[in-house]
């Protein structure tokens, strides 16, 4: 290959239009009696793009690419899928005929590679259709993302998957989601990449989907927390040259741009490119908050052969934030004690940088139809540096003191440093087959893990204080002077000065799980074990090294009643080492976690809806939960804690004008087990005991209007837990509620998508109790108030 013609399509990337033509994919979809079906999808590239039959069951791609595609039916009875190469200028037809009714079971096994929200990404392992999955999973697509103009992570994610809740922190470095009340595990691209501190919260600009995976599942993905984890798949060649380029603007100064481009690199097709790339500009609400960020993410696929591929990709990203620990407003009388747009900050205060480096590899290769093995890598290094200012520990002033001559409101603000270095090392192998031994079938599910990850920081609370004495109620900003500020010894290393914060954690794990399928593949039992063997290092151990051991069991057992219709029961333990440093300045112990679980799905209107009802029971033993803003990096541990709940999830179409999305979970997630017999009965703190969310959008699908679409959503949290729970407490006193109004408009290759968040305006946080950590005050995050966002699009 030419070496300059490379480098110059890698560094052209996002400025390449390509001109337009005229190739066309068409055909019919029919019934068994050979009768045309009307209104049934048709999917291009597993839902990059697509459309519907018309009444006489035609369905029609325009202006199509040139590159490799796959084609499919969204319906269950539809068993063929079509994989081409379709040259410019070139006309395809393809048709396709609905099976019978009695074949249905067969052609769900066929069909399944093919759907995007009832299959879940490779990376997940199980090559299996969600609907016949023994585990609550839910897959939120792009096209979900872009409707709702989530940009990253942080912003709202949770409200797409039942039991999820997101805590606002430190939402621009990082970003915290419990699910049935524990904290979640990160994953990107099935691989585990939690940490201490990172990674950072994710930016949508290299993000495919958003897998959310109930329960431990760590027979699959390694050692996650039992509640369960989010595993982000990022954006990879699909061996289609196609292009978009986005620009959003948005309340408080949002300014983004985004380009996502993939072409062919070789003459041959076997080697293709893709590159990402983003910046946004953003204010806050909140006074003397904002940050920049950053993304570029090449990536690359080589075909080696029809049976092996490989994938190699790099993303980098930095974000420059301030605001840090400033944006916790204090009250004394309450919550919202005073107004939404307070914090602590400074217009003198100089932004904290942090930046990501992540290296990810993927070799695919079959064996045959029924074996495949797959190997893959990944190396995250996230990095801080900054400072924060924030109010000192308890100083505020709970009322008018005249004798020191301070007034109701009076604060101290102080100074910490913000450094911090989290790498993450990943490694696996799994292999995925199946065989027959008379009449059962068996399919296996076995790999390798291997891990290591290393964690430093530097939080030093510098001892003077900064600048004049603040007041909560009457803020004056801007009299910092930058002699006000201590300056920072930066002179040592950073393994230097965070030397109490050094962990070394390493973990090695196998997996082995066989699902055992009888009558026909309508029943399944499934055992499987996992063996973890850890071992770590830290300050609080004085250096010396910890190991572990487990062996976690899995059993399910899952009946197909019919083609539409699973029943499963689930059993599943987990096993995961815990790095940090306590507060009382011992190691965090690992934690264990159990799960029992019982769940009914169906899909409805030929598969294009899909419905979970879930009841489980779960608990984990030594709970870690962050020690509060006034002592970063430290954690407490509990003894015990038990979640059980039930959860609803509805997400699909209805039609070919109606998408909708709907959930509600109850989750009673509370302290069990403690020392300390008066924390007992206490809320995790990542409970909320009721949630429901709902999005729908109707799409005008034909006629002068066509592709006008009109969206609406709600989310509401009742009960909701403070951070951390206070004896007495229980709940915070207000409920959360938010409803949201869209318009969309789509025509050929341009869209234009306007959206309201909060429409009511209503002041949301959350936030402690006085009694928290010992604090003499309310603290709270307060969430955006009613605000806007307009993106447009365009693809080529």
């Amino acid at each position: 290959m030419n070496k300059n013609k490379l480098l110059f399509s890698a560094l052209l990337f996002p400025a390449l239009v390509w001109a337009q033509n005229t190739s066309q994919i068409t055909g019919k979809v029919v019934n068994s009696k050979n009768k045309p079906v009307a209104t049934a999808k048709v999917i291009l590239n597993n839902g990059e793009s697509e459309t519907y039959t018309d009444e006489n069951g035609i369905y029609r791609f325009n202006n199509i690419s040139a590159g490799s595609y796959v084609l499919r039916v969204d319906d269950p009875e539809v068993s063929k899928t079509y994989s081409f190469t379709l040259k410019e200028n070139e006309i395809l037809s393809y048709d396709f005929m609905q099976s019978l009714s009695s074949d249905a079971y067969q052609i769900m096994e066929v069909n399944v590679t093919a759907s995007r929200k009832t299959m879940p990404s490779s990376t997940l392992r199980l090559g299996e259709n969600l609907l016949v999955t023994p585990q609550n999973i839910q897959v939120i697509d792009q096209r979900l993302l872009n409707d709702q103009q989530i940009l990253t992570t942080a912003e709202g994610l949770s409200r797409n998957v039942s039991g999820v809740r997101t805590i606002t922190h430190q939402e621009e470095g990082s970003v915290g989601i419990a699910v049935r009340g524990f904290q979640a595990s990160n994953l990107r691209n099935g691989m585990d990449v939690s940490g201490s501190f990172g990674p950072l919260r994710e930016d949508m600009a290299f993000v495919d989907r958003v897998e959310f995976v109930k329960g431990p599942a760590g027979f699959m993905m390694g050692n996650t927390q039992p509640g369960g984890f989010y595993n982000i798949v990022t954006k990879k060649p699909v061996g289609r040259e196609k292009g978009n380029v986005q620009l959003t603007l948005g309340s408080f100064n949002l300014y983004r741009a985004a380009a996502d481009v993939e072409r062919k690199l070789s003459k041959d097709g076997k080697f293709w490119g893709r590159l990402n790339v983003m910046g946004t500009k953003k204010g806050s609400f909140q006074q003397y908050v904002e940050h920049e960020q950053y993304v570029i993410n090449p990536s690359f696929k080589y075909i080696a052969s029809e049976n092996t591929n490989v994938t190699l990709e790099y993303i980098l990203s930095q974000n420059n934030f301030q605001g840090g620990f400033a944006k916790y407003a204090y009250g004394i009388d309450g919550f919202k004690d005073v107004k939404r747009s307070f914090s602590f900050s400074d217009p003198i205060m100089d932004p904290t940088r942090s930046w990501e480096h992540n290296v990810y590899g993927t070799i695919n290769h079959n064996f045959n139809e029924n074996w495949l093995i797959t190997g893959q890598f990944g190396y995250v290094r996230s990095e801080m540096q900054g400072e924060s200012l924030y109010a000192k520990y308890n100083s505020i002033a709970l009322a008018d003191d005249p004798v020191n001559k301070r007034i109701k409101g009076d604060v101290n603000r102080g100074i910490s440093i913000n450094d911090a270095l989290n790498t993450s090392t990943i490694g696996q192998v799994f292999t995925r087959g199946k065989f027959t031994t008379g009449n059962i079938n068996h399919n296996i599910l076995a790999g390798l893990d291997m891990g290591k990850k290393f964690y430093v920081a530097d939080w030093s609370v510098l001892p003077q204080n900064v600048g004049p004495v603040f007041n909560i109620y009457n803020p004056v900003y801007g009299n910092l002077k930058k002699a006000d500020i201590p300056q920072y010894d930066r002179s040592q290393s950073l393994r230097e000065r965070g030397a109490n914060y050094i962990t070394n954690y390493s973990y090695t794990s196998f997996h082995l799980q066989d699902e055992a399928r009888f009558l026909e593949d309508k029943l399944r039992i499934a055992a499987g074990f996992r063996y973890t063997s850890t071992v770590k290092t830290s300050a609080a151990d004085k250096g010396a090294e910890v190991k572990n051991t487990a062996v976690t069991p899995r059993f399910s057992i899952t009946g197909l009643v019919s083609p539409t219709l699973t029943v499963y029961g689930l059993y599943d333990e987990t096993f995961q080492e815990q790095t940090g440093r306590l507060l009382n300045g011992s190691t965090a112990d690992p934690s264990y976690g159990k799960n029992k679980e019982i769940g009914v799905k169906k899909t409805w209107f030929g598969g294009q809806l899909m419905t979970n009802i879930t009841f489980y029971h779960l608990t984990k033993t030594n709970m870690l939960t962050a020690a509060g803003v006034d002592n970063p990096g430290l954690f407490e541990q509990t003894g015990e804690a038990t979640s059980k709940g039930i959860e609803f999830d509805l997400n699909g179409n209805i039609s070919k004008n109606w998408s909708i999305l709907l959930n509600y979970a109850y989750t009673d997630a509370k302290v069990s087990k403690d020392n300390n017999p008066k924390n007992i009965g206490g809320m995790l703190y990542g409970t909320a005991r009721h949630i429901t969310n709902g999005w729908i959008k109707y799409t005008i699908a034909q006629g002068d209007l066509e592709g006008l679409g009109f969206s609406f959503g709600y989310e509401y949290q009742a009960k909701r837990a403070a951070w951390p729970v206070v004896t007495g407490y229980p709940y915070l006193p207000d409920d959360y509620f938010t409803l949201d109004l869209g318009v969309s408009y789509k025509r050929d290759s341009y869209q234009i998508s306007f959206l309201v968040n909060n429409l009511t305006d209503r002041y949301n946080y959350v936030g402690f109790y006085p009694g928290a950590w010992s604090y003499s005050h309310y603290g709270w995050r307060a969430t955006n108030p009613i605000n806007f966002r307009m993106n447009l699009s365009y693809n080529f």
